[in-house]
């Protein structure tokens, strides 16, 4: 049987975890409306166990108490891999989307008149040119057909550097801002010891830019 003092420490064991069971617990309540928050689980382990006699074939022992194992996220690892992939996967084919919308509203495919139409008048009217070269009116026509397929095209090259130049912001944007998160990262391992709340704290960072 364990000595007096053996007995202490092994109820001062399962006090202190107790404790830190109901402080995680009181954490978990006070980050329910936490955007991100993933609750957290203790998880208790027994402690190293003391001889008390040895024979050959059984060694008697008893045990000095409860210690904590981990304090862990509760999540599920295969979901997690699986929304990233599939969350990657749309922001992918959306920006394709935009991509083809804006493509398609600058050539005039969905509505108004259409740049194939544009090549289309400016074909024909080289050919009627080509079949009366003096005719007043073929000659005035094509100019005409020219000269807008000349703006239109120029209207769509601006249209399209100008969305190429606001997707180039919005990229360097959103790296600026995991560079801001991750150099935060970086700032808090150097500048403090590492521990598992801080460990947990920076998975719920990073998930959140998930």
């Amino acid at each position: 049987m364990a000595n007096g003092m053996a007995s202490l420490m092994v109820g001062s064991s399962g006090l202190r975890s107790a404790q830190t069971a109901l402080n995680t617990t009181a954490h978990n309540l006070s980050n329910v409306n936490t955007q991100g928050y993933t609750r957290q689980q203790v998880t208790f382990t027994d402690t190293t166990y003391a001889n008390v006699f040895s024979s050959s074939i059984v060694p008697g022992k008893y045990g000095l108490g409860v210690d904590i194992g981990a304090i862990s996220r509760v999540r599920n690892d295969f979901i997690d891999r699986s929304y990233r992939t599939e969350y990657s996967r749309l922001g992918f084919y959306e920006s394709q989307a935009n991509a083809v919308y804006e493509v398609e509203d600058w050539f005039g495919e969905m509505q108004g008149v259409t740049y194939q139409q544009h090549i289309t008048d400016l074909y024909n009217s080289i050919n009627e040119l080509t079949k009366n070269p003096t005719s007043t009116i073929a000659r005035s026509s094509l100019i005409q057909n020219a000269t807008a397929f000349i703006d239109r095209s120029q209207a769509i090259y601006s249209g399209l550097k100008d969305y190429q130049i606001t997707l180039n912001t919005e990229v360097s944007s959103m790296v600026d801002k995991i560079n801001i998160v991750l150099i935060k990262v970086y700032q808090r391992l150097r500048q403090e010891e590492l521990s598992v709340p801080m460990i947990l704290e920076i998975q719920e960072t990073l998930h959140l830019m998930n």
